[in-house]
């Protein structure tokens, strides 16, 4: 595991190379827009963080709070975040909720066992390092897909095989859940290189 100023500098590089990769595709008027916003777009408070922990009871992993220091989200429908495989056209694509909008979104969340709608050889295919929900309270979403069918999430109640804080996706029709990556850093390096493959974001 990386230390704390290894951790926030490499955080710093991605962001940094995640602006440059979106100024280069980002053309059409309208998205041009939301970029500029996003440029301008201030970040939490050490304050603010602190307060969304203790309200969950949660430890925010140190990459993502460096994050949303910088950023407090992406701004609504500005997708910058493209997990997945771009090489298998497997890459999907999110927008970073405030921490307000996360609070939102999680304090309208109910639990869901899989157990109640799956057969267990269909929950056979779950990722073992994620518990058998399709939606649980310990999972904080932070990013989303603009019409709602893609949550991102952290996973702060994970199997003994996985990490606490990990990255999972909930995906719509067909409902199911995914593990994405072990740490917010590990998503953002496989998301720049996947927009790296893109020639033009498109909405």
């Amino acid at each position: 595991m990386m230390s704390e100023p290894k951790s926030e500098q490499r955080i710093d590089e991605l962001m940094e190379e995640l602006l440059e990769l979106l100024e280069e595709k980002v053309q059409d008027e309208e998205n041009q827009e939301l970029l500029e916003a996003y440029r301008d777009r201030e970040g939490a408070s050490d304050k603010e963080l602190d307060a969304f922990e203790q309200h969950y009871g949660i430890r925010l992993p140190e990459d993502f709070r460096t994050f949303y220091k910088r950023k407090n989200g992406s701004g609504y429908a500005f997708h910058i975040l493209f997990p997945g495989d771009a090489a298998q056209n497997e890459d999907m694509v999110f927008y970073m909720l405030s921490l307000e909008q996360m609070q939102r979104e999680h304090d309208g969340s109910v639990e869901i066992r899989m157990e109640d709608y799956f057969s267990e050889e269909e929950m056979r295919e779950l990722d073992p390092r994620i518990k058998p929900y399709l939606h649980q309270k310990s999972w904080i979403t932070f990013g989303k897909l603009g019409g709602g069918s893609l949550y991102l999430m952290m996973d702060f109640d994970p199997t003994e095989q996985g990490t606490y804080g990990q990255m999972i996706m909930f995906k719509h029709d067909p409902d199911f859940v995914y593990y994405v990556a072990e740490t917010f850093t590990e998503l953002l390096e496989q998301s720049n290189r996947n927009l790296r493959e893109i020639d033009v974001i498109e909405y």
